[in-house]
């Protein structure tokens, strides 16, 4: 009887589900291992969304947390490991300084700065020194970061980040984790500004050519088919994607 009753309930929900139109597609967490933590292969660039962010954590005084960073490295040095912090170096006089950071999460980390001077990223166990995995200039508007650098980290070790030397002897360090940053960008083929839901990138770099954060596109090869076109009663076309026909 209790199974019974399960059935019929979930027969009424699905009706009134369908009652309400088309559903959403599933969430992020659905799609398949686009989600991978380490920058992607093809990569030229961070996106606007990551470095908005950054610029964001840099231009709000109460993001800065000021650091004498150590003239040796060492793994003792002080530590820009807390997220979301723009940290104020203060380094050695014409000679570059150390800090520490440790990630939470193995995976990408892009180090944006104020000032393109040297950096350098160690592995504190091994003495290793970590490659950049991409390393550019940054050009936003009203923004004071200059230069962002990624590198492939593992959770939980311990990183030695040396910097400078540095005019005025002081550098501002932003960190990000390329996974709190990435965004969803569908492919619209017919580049109305509406991608279609089942061929998406989730990345925190300068999408591909072409993609678009706006989806629900019905028809990505018709340009006038999509869901902020106008229905046209009459022409048997769904023409602005909501599921029906006027």
């Amino acid at each position: 009887m209790l199974k019974m009753k399960r059935i019929a309930l979930g027969a009424l929900l699905s009706l009134g589900l369908t009652a309400c139109g088309p559903m959403e597609e599933a969430p992020e967490a659905s799609f398949e291992a686009q989600d991978s933590q380490e920058l992607e292969a093809g990569c030229t660039s961070m996106g606007t969304g990551i470095t908005t962010h950054a610029c964001a954590h840099a231009g709000n005084p109460t993001d800065h947390v000021a650091i004498t960073a150590s003239a040796t490295r060492t793994t003792s040095a002080p530590a820009i490991s807390t997220k979301h912090k723009a940290y104020d170096l203060t380094l050695p006089s014409s000679a570059e300084g150390s800090v520490t950071y440790v990630p939470a999460t193995t995976g990408s980390y892009a180090f944006y700065r104020t000032k393109n001077v040297a950096f350098t990223v160690v592995n504190g166990g091994t003495s290793a020194t970590v490659p950049a995995a991409l390393s550019h200039t940054v050009s936003a508007a009203g923004c004071t970061l200059v230069h962002v650098s990624v590198y492939d980290l593992t959770a939980g070790t311990t990183y030695i980040v040396a910097a400078g030397p540095a005019s005025g002897n002081t550098v501002t360090v932003v960190p990000e984790f390329l996974n709190d940053t990435r965004t969803r960008y569908y492919q619209d083929a017919d580049s109305d500004g509406y991608g279609n839901n089942s061929v998406s990138v989730l990345t925190a770099c300068t999408p591909p050519s072409g993609y678009t954060t706006q989806r629900f596109d019905c028809n990505d090869a018709a340009v006038s088919i999509n869901p902020g076109a106008t229905e046209i009663c009459g022409n048997g076309v769904d023409d602005n994607c909501d599921g029906s026909q006027c």
